[in-house]
């Protein structure tokens, strides 16, 4: 018998809604993703994003999110939006009749995602044929205060709990038969430049497959204070002049799943067992350099990977973002390979896709609360396999092409040469028969003249051909042969810093303790000019040893990790210190080939040149922000400083420039910068500010792969 029986309920803090949001929204990207895709599993049509006000932020900065969908009436708010951790979606897997569009938001974690766009959301709903709209206010900046007020208390004592604060709700009549949900959100958290706006569009350009053919249309608008986001559809990203294209599918009858074979130098299909993963769609589109330039003339856009979509939606909004040379801008680690023989590789910059699941098909291939990765289980890993066999497949086919090509080449070469030679001698019969006088004679000569000057050409083509093959041969090796070169510089560095180390002592000490006097006083002034001369070599010496140092071990960087270290961990103490607000927009697994300490040390210079520019600048700011263009990865390094005046714009690069030599500047660091990113062919440039009135911006250009 059951005796003193009583029940506990779950209770959330008033901080829990914000901390769990922020850790599962990371990003503005990811929070605008999640909100649209609430709108298509409301049977949205059309959804337009509104940016007001944005950069600079004002009081009258907001984001509008509007949706003509169905709409929530007072008991869905109240049952389902603000019920935490609640989605209906997990028992309703299809929208509403007619639509009956498979629902992307299954976690019940979008509604997170205002509060990483702003602090306060005026929440505006009517569902069809109700002559009313029920409006919802959410105040977080209560929430955070409130969230501060309980940390000082002892927890024996008072405590609010989530559920003890009220958020105004109210009705409005209504007459028209409108219906759709209105998210105005204000107190906007962070300055959205062109350049965020930009990417967002190129984000949520990608949230419907390509070719996904849906019975009711879902259009996205974006309309921003700048000229070309006026009022912009966006649009999803075409396909076109791929070199070759691939279509798998799979047979659901027979459990079997069609995968990529080579016979014969040939791709063919075949059916084999289905997986772990399950039975998947496969489209690959392979691009050749002719057929990549066509498409970056024809598009914005780039050749950019293999995305995953499940029943026609991407699945994680950044997971293609994967850009490395060991992870490079990809879920599947498709340029993991490409050190290991990357001559003969296939990249992601060579390879657009898309990887087709469901949710009946493929139960067991689950996003990442975070909404940034799959969880790691042995369905994720063996489409992982899966997709890089196919890829495999495509570079054995082209490898043989290409060897077949060059076998071609060389006998149609030695052929033509031949054949030349046959003409010649069939001319010389003719001419043996032909009468000295005959101008037949005169004409099969001169023919012959110019038979003997072409085969003269097609020998030296082939020579030249195989000199080609020859020096290709030579630079691939040179590649991996530089690194002596580097290790030259480093020994050299090392012996001059030690011999310019002990003249600067002994100058030094001569300078400090030499007697005055007529001949002593010149003696002190040569001996000062020899010191300084050996401060600027031993600068010089730094330099070099920096660049042996650093261009020697290039390594996999993960962006994302590097630079959060640097700005939380690394600086946090400097922005403190100084009130200095950190923008840091980078939502990718973003991995590039570089030298660790050389990419450390430009942050380093360029936040130091920002703390620099604040001296008279009270509300600070410095933002960072990564996007990937065709073939690069372009960073925006921002400040709300003082600026760099005009006169100065075209010498900040220049070695030994500086305005800061009282701080102590020496004019080296954006110096070393440049050309450390030259040597990669990248660029750092000075562009217009994005950050409002004044300010600088350096644009920082990385390239993945050089064609």
């Amino acid at each position: 018998m059951k005796t003193n029986v009583s029940s506990l309920k779950f209770k959330f803090d008033v901080s829990a809604y914000r901390l769990l949001g922020r850790e599962l929204i990371t990003d503005r990207i990811t929070a605008l993703f999640e909100l649209v895709k609430n709108s298509y599993d409301a049977n949205a049509e059309n959804v337009t994003i509104e940016f007001i006000d944005v950069n600079p932020l004002t009081e009258k900065s907001k984001i509008i999110i509007r949706d003509d969908g169905i709409g929530m009436a007072y008991e869905d708010i109240r049952d389902k939006w603000m019920v935490i951790g609640t989605s209906s979606k997990r028992k309703n897997t299809e929208s509403p009749a007619p639509y009956h569009r498979k629902v992307a938001g299954k976690k019940g974690v979008g509604r997170f995602a205002v509060d990483k766009l702003g602090a306060k959301l005026l929440l505006r709903t009517k569902k069809e044929n109700s002559s009313k709209a029920t409006i919802l206010e959410t105040d977080w900046t209560f929430y955070f205060k409130e969230e501060n007020r309980q940390l000082q208390l002892n927890f024996d004592g008072e405590q609010k709990l989530f559920t003890d604060i009220e958020n105004n709700v109210w009705f409005e009549d209504v007459p028209d038969n409108s219906h759709g949900t209105t998210l105005e959100i204000t107190h906007i958290a962070d300055v959205w430049s062109e350049n965020d706006i930009s990417r967002a569009y190129k984000e949520l350009a990608k949230i419907i497959r390509p070719k996904f053919i849906q019975k009711y249309p879902f259009n996205v608008y974006i309309k921003a204070p700048y000229e070309k986001y006026k009022e912009t559809r966006i649009e999803s990203l075409a396909i076109e002049h791929a070199t070759l294209t691939i279509e798998l599918g799979f047979n659901a009858k027979q459990d079997k799943q069609e995968i990529l074979a080579v016979e014969n130098g040939e791709l063919k299909k075949i059916l084999v067992p289905k997986r772990a993963c399950g039975l998947v769609n496969i489209t690959l589109y392979y691009y050749d350099q002719k057929a990549k330039a066509k498409f970056n003339k024809s598009t914005d856009e780039r050749v950019d990977g293999i995305k995953v979509y499940r029943d026609g939606l991407i699945a994680t909004p950044f997971a293609e973002y994967n850009a490395n040379r060991d992870e490079q801008k990809d879920l599947f680690g498709i340029d993991k390979r490409r050190w290991s023989g990357f001559f003969d590789k296939v990249g992601t910059r060579d390879l657009l896709g898309w990887i087709d699941i469901s949710e009946n098909r493929n139960p067991m291939i689950i996003d990442a609360t975070n909404r940034q990765d799959f969880v790691d289980n042995d369905a994720w890993r063996e489409l992982k396999s899966l997709v890089i066999e196919q890829i495999k497949k495509i570079e054995e086919a082209l490898k043989k092409k290409k060897t077949i090509e060059r076998i071609e080449s060389k006998t149609e070469f030695g052929n033509a040469n031949l054949e030349l030679k046959t003409v010649r001698e069939k001319i010389k019969q003719l001419e043996q028969v032909t009468a000295l006088d005959d101008p037949i004679k005169i004409r099969l000569d001169e023919v012959s003249k110019d038979i003997l000057k072409i085969q003269a050409t097609v020998n030296k083509s082939f020579s030249d051909y195989r000199k080609l093959e020859e020096e290709k041969k030579r630079q691939e090796d040179l590649l991996f042969s530089l690194v002596s070169l580097q290790t030259y510089a480093s020994m050299l560095s090392h012996i001059t810093r030690t011999a310019v180390g002990r003249i600067k002592r002994q100058v030094e000490f001569i300078t400090k303790w030499l007697p005055t006097g007529t001949k002593n006083d010149s003696c002190e002034k040569y001996s000062r000019y020899v010191f300084s001369e050996m401060k600027n070599l031993d600068r010089a010496v730094d330099f070099m040893l920096k660049y042996a140092k650093d261009d020697q071990d290039f390594e996999n960087i993960n962006v994302k990790d590097t630079l959060e270290n640097i700005f939380n961990n690394i600086y946090q103490t400097e922005f403190d210190k100084h009130g200095v607000k950190v923008m840091f927009e980078i939502n990718k697994e973003l991995t590039i080939r570089y030298n660790q300490k050389a990419f450390e040390d430009m942050f380093d210079n360029l936040i130091s040149n920002s703390l620099k520019a604040f001296k008279d600048i009270k509300e600070r700011i410095i933002k960072c922000s990564c996007v990937v263009e065709k073939d690069n990865l372009i960073i925006y390094f921002s400040d709300n400083g003082c600026g760099i005046a005009d006169s100065d714009r075209h010498r900040i690069f220049d070695v030994f420039y500086t305005t800061t030599s009282e701080e102590g500047g020496a004019g080296l660091g954006l110096f070393i910068v440049k050309s450390r990113l030259e040597a990669i062919h990248g660029s750092i440039e000075l562009i217009e500010n994005e950050l409002k009135p004044s300010g600088t911006t350096f644009k920082i250009l990385f390239p993945f792969k050089k064609d």
